[in-house]
């Protein structure tokens, strides 16, 4: 079988064995597809540089499973983008790794029609990684709107259209709004745990 050359997001590593890691990562049509990375602690030459990092853009040159409920075996991984800006701030790096379990929880195998979340996750690290700490409240409950709107979960409300029609990228915007400012204060704690009480049900691995 030859190798797929493919870009993902990573969602998740995790340690297997003494030097394996078994990554979980999302297509950009939004399917989640798992890896084995053989050596990837030990081998600096395919995988280093912190490569593997949730977050990272990334290419990956790969063999395919034998069968769906099989690992990807992973030969080679290059980072297109690793957001860095986003590492140099505790807060940041803590809603990028919420925004990454969002997808893993409720992204699929062999999912082919879901590029609208593999579009949410990008454009989420992207603005991110150039927003200012008086951003982000105003970010994260943006973010979890457009998620649990494209989940099709949330009933809507009028004081959500501003949030709705903007796009992530322009998040920016609406936070020199003060009615915004005061949607943030009343909503995100409710929002941040509706979001978690959904993956929690989306995944019963979770």
């Amino acid at each position: 079988m030859s190798d797929v050359t493919e870009k993902f997001l990573i969602l998740k590593k995790t340690k297997y064995g003494e030097s394996d890691l078994i990554i979980h990562a999302l297509s950009t049509i939004g399917a989640k597809k798992s890896f084995m990375a053989k050596g990837a602690l030990k081998s600096k030459k395919r995988f280093g540089g912190g490569v593997l990092e949730p977050m990272h853009y990334v290419q990956f040159t790969y063999r395919e499973a034998r069968s769906d409920s099989g690992l990807n075996y992973l030969n080679e991984a290059s980072v297109i983008d690793d957001f860095k800006n986003i590492r140099t701030d505790f807060d940041k790096i803590d809603f990028a790794l919420n925004i990454m379990n969002c997808a893993y929880h409720v992204s699929q195998e062999g999912a082919f029609d879901s590029q609208f979340l593999f579009n949410l996750v990008g454009h989420a690290l992207k603005f991110l990684n150039s927003s200012t700490p008086d951003q982000l409240a105003t970010f994260k409950l943006h973010f979890y709107l457009k998620f649990l709107f494209q989940q099709g979960v949330i009933s809507i409300d009028p004081w959500m259209a501003p949030f709705l029609k903007a796009n992530l990228a322009d998040s920016g915007t609406l936070n020199t709004n003060s009615e915004i400012k005061e949607a943030v204060m009343t909503y995100l704690d409710s929002l941040e745990l509706q979001v978690f009480h959904y993956i929690k049900s989306a995944d019963s691995g979770f």
